[in-house]
This record gives C-alpha cells, sequence and structure tokens, in this order.
C-alpha cells in the first residue's frame, strides 16, 4: 500500500503506545489505520476517556488540504472537521472505513482523549456541532467588530449576569420596551 498524500513509497507497520495500530509512511510521516484495526483496537480499549483541554505541549499537524485516494480501495476520501479546539481535519474513505492521518494528527487526538472518539468524528451530529461552533465563534467576532473590544466585553458581562437573574424576563421587558 502506497502513501496516498505524498505518494513517495509503501506504508510501514508501526505499533503506538495506547493507540491503534498504523502503517506509517517514512517520507511524510502521516498515518493509515484500517477500519478492521481501528474497530478492534476500540473494542480492546475499554470505556471512553473524557475529552481533556489542549495541553501545553502542542502538536504541530501538517493538514495537506489535498484531495485523497484511499491507499486500500482506491476511493475518494472525504475530510472531516475535528472541532473541539483542534484546528485540522481528517480524511476518512466512506467506502472500506479506513483513516489517514496527516503527521502529527493521531499524536494530537490522544493529547486530547479525542482518539477514541474518531469514529464520531464521521457523524453526522459530530459535523452539525463543528459547524454551530465555527458559526458561532463568527458571530462572536462579528458582534466584537461592532461593538468594539470594550464594549463587547461589558455586553457579554450583562448578558452572563442576566441569563442567570430569577427575574431575567422581568428586566429583558423592561431593557427592550420603548
Amino acid at each position: 500500500m502506497n502513501c496516498p498524500a505524498c505518494k513517495k513509497g509503501p506504508l510501514e507497520s508501526s505499533e503506538h503506545v495506547e493507540l491503534p495500530k498504523t502503517l506509517l509512511c517514512p517520507y511524510c510521516q502521516g498515518q493509515w489505520i484500517q477500519a478492521s484495526r481501528y474497530w478492534s483496537w476500540v473494542e480492546q480499549h475499554g470505556a471512553n476517556l473524557p475529552e481533556k483541554p489542549a495541553p501545553e505541549q502542542v502538536w504541530q499537524p501538517i493538514d495537506s488540504h489535498r484531495i485523497l485516494l484511499c491507499p486500500e480501495c482506491g476511493a475518494l476520501m472525504m475530510r472531516f472537521k475535528v472541532g473541539h479546539g483542534v484546528g485540522f481535519s481528517i480524511d476518512h474513505c466512506s467506502a472500506c472505513g479506513g483513516i489517514w492521518f496527516d503527521r502529527n494528527e493521531l499524536e494530537a487526538l490522544k493529547d486530547r482523549n479525542l482518539h477514541d472518539d474518531i469514529h464520531f468524528i464521521f457523524s453526522q451530529a459530530w459535523q452539525h456541532q463543528v459547524q454551530s461552533q465555527q458559526n458561532n465563534a463568527l458571530y462572536q467576532k462579528r458582534m466584537e467588530q461592532l461593538l468594539g473590544a470594550e464594549d463587547f466585553l461589558e455586553a457579554k458581562r450583562i448578558k452572563g449576569w442576566l441569563s442567570q437573574h430569577p427575574k431575567r424576563s422581568i428586566i429583558q421587558a423592561y431593557l427592550t420596551n420603548k
């Protein structure tokens, strides 16, 4: 099986501690996980680990942004945004179920305990949540641009206070009454 990213040579077997067995490209350091190996690992792994915040040691994933063909079956692979504060996408073959990770992507997911949630990343629910988070971040950025940084912080403070207030509906009615 040849590397789908750099196409320089064959993938070589690689073992990881606490990760599924992968096939590694010795040139670009990308990793391929066959679907059967991934699912066997998930079954043996046990309970799902809770997600962790981003660690201080940040991996520098090299996201290829190229359209890849599956090294196993030749089908077109789909890119899925990881989200959850992770700024890269992973490639998945919907035909055979294999997964391609560019250099350091799998390690970055492991640091966040997302390595045991990889199959969820390909779900419609996960992708919807990622899109909602991105839309919210864009909305927040736009509001800050419109209001200015200082007024935006004050509006956020007031919004937080109001959302916790037992008489919030009365206060909101008062604020919107002309």
